[in-house]
């Protein structure tokens, strides 16, 4: 029996227009794992599924993908070192064209097709999308909260908890 893979869209089952979808994502499913940004070393792990709620729009040949991509992570502070979750509710915008309408050959592309993604066949796959929406939301060194203090760099204190007696921070 074919499992059911939601975001893999059959093009020629999408009716001209708005075609709403929501759908539910493990990230092993997308070919990751839970450690999907593991060259982020502040990136721990991807808590549970991803949720994806979007909308084609089909205009033609184009089709046209708005919605976003919300899901949890485990993140260590860059500044503290704390383990801290958070929630990330990512855009997705992308336009795919069918790549047999856009035969591009030697010429040079135009500012419009630079944004676009070409489609190979029947099958729209949102995985590609969806994958890049999680790296990019992943900041490259993520506080624990706003106005984490981090680290005294003499006792290695945390500086959230109280205040450390070094000399280089009785400046302050």
């Amino acid at each position: 029996m074919r499992k059911f893979r939601p975001w893999l869209i059959s093009i020629p089952g999408l009716r001209q227009g708005e075609n709403r979808l929501k759908f539910d994502l493990d990230i092993e499913e997308l070919g990751g794992t839970s450690r999907e940004v593991a060259e982020n070393p502040s990136f721990e792990e991807l808590l549970g599924p991803v949720h994806v709620d979007l909308a084609i729009v089909r205009t033609g040949q184009k089709l046209l993908v708005n919605g976003r991509a919300i899901f949890e992570v485990r993140l260590s502070c860059a500044l503290c070192g704390q383990r801290f979750q958070e929630r990330f509710s990512e855009e997705l915008v992308t336009e795919y064209v069918n790549e047999e309408e856009t035969a591009v050959g030697e010429r040079e592309l135009d500012w419009e097709e630079l944004g676009q993604e070409m489609v190979h066949g029947n099958l729209l796959n949102l995985i590609g999308v969806v994958r890049d929406a999680i790296h990019l939301a992943i900041p490259i060194a993520p506080r624990c909260r706003p106005d984490c203090r981090g680290l005294c760099p003499v006792c290695g204190a945390d500086l959230n908890e109280a205040r450390c007696a070094c000399k280089l921070l009785e400046s302050e």
